[in-house]
């Protein structure tokens, strides 16, 4: 009998690049990192990479949208 499959379903990471985060909130690498700097956006560290969690960049999204930034 053959098996079935179900359709691959793509898996989001958790934690973003700093290149795909900025993309993600629609700002510069620059802009994200500066961000970052100043505590506006918790971050993560592993190792050298600097990581932005997808739930932050949520929260930062949802609060500029209420300041109506």
């Amino acid at each position: 009998m053959a098996e079935t499959r179900s359709p691959a379903v793509p898996i989001e990471p958790l934690n973003l690049n700093v290149h795909a985060a900025a993309a993600d909130i629609g700002c510069t690498v620059w802009c994200l990192r500066q961000l970052a700097w100043r505590g506006k956006i918790a971050t993560v560290r592993y190792g050298r990479r600097l990581l932005f969690p997808r739930t932050e960049l949520d929260r930062y999204n949802n609060a500029r949208l209420k300041n109506g930034e």
